[in-house]
């Protein structure tokens, strides 16, 4: 069942990335990306984990994008998005007294890779504001409790496809 909600998720950002960008190489050197990051929100929701299977050489992935596709990201853009995207959220990590996971970190530097710095920060604050908006409304509902953790690395991978496919 999981295996399938991940494919029918990639499929979904496959189309609208098609819709967007149409059959060209930025199209299908993206796929890989939009199905890591599918594969992350089903993993995030099920198991609240976010393997890094899928995150490390999806970073290398996005830094070897930087390299071959023009039109992309410079390789110092990528660099700094690993960097900044996984040091802002490393660093809330060590301040939050780890209510906020090492997976996380990885996703955000895996975004840094393919987004750049700017935009992968704006999708980690974006996310924070969104699972905020949730969380309130699941204790509203009374569906949570107040000490249920949310899974917020699924936010942050399906604003990161988001952000990826109606980016520049």
């Amino acid at each position: 069942m999981r295996v399938a909600a991940a494919g029918g998720l990639a499929l979904a950002l496959a189309w609208l990335a098609f819709g967007r960008f149409g059959a060209t190489w930025r199209w299908g050197a993206l796929l890989p990306v939009l199905a890591a990051l599918a594969a992350i929100v089903v993993t995030d929701l099920s198991w609240r984990r976010i393997p890094d299977a899928i995150t490390l050489p999806g970073t290398a992935y996005g830094v070897a994008l930087a390299v071959l596709l023009p039109g992309h990201l410079s390789l110092a853009e990528a660099v700094l998005g690993v960097a900044a995207g996984g040091g802002v959220v490393l660093l809330l990590a060590m301040l939050s007294g780890g209510k906020v996971g090492g997976g996380d970190i990885k996703l955000t530097a895996m975004l840094g890779s393919v987004l750049g710095w700017k935009q992968t920060l704006v999708v980690f604050a974006l996310s924070q504001v969104l699972g905020g908006a949730v969380a309130l409304a699941l204790l509203a509902a009374r569906v949570r409790g107040p000490r249920d953790g949310l899974p917020i690395g699924s936010l942050i991978a399906i604003l990161g496809a988001l952000f990826l496919i109606g980016g520049p």
